[in-house]
């Protein structure tokens, strides 16, 4: 594998999978270069996709992780 050097910091947003009987598990991972964007990625996802008053049996939620 080769190595990757970058020149800036890269922020992360961890998306996570939750069942309802089966627990939770990694979905997906999205790398941004800007911590405004990756912040406002997981808070319009949460938005559009987690909208309910209530946890579902299914969904997925977006979560910024931080700077990589």
């Amino acid at each position: 594998m080769a190595k990757v050097t970058l020149d800036r910091a890269l922020y992360k947003v961890v998306f996570t999978e939750y069942e309802r009987g089966w627990g939770q598990k990694h979905w997906d991972t999205e790398y941004y270069d800007n911590e405004a964007e990756a912040r406002k990625r997981a808070t319009d996802y949460n938005l559009e996709h987690n909208n309910l008053s209530y946890a579902p049996d299914w969904y997925v939620r977006a979560e910024y992780a931080g700077r990589v």
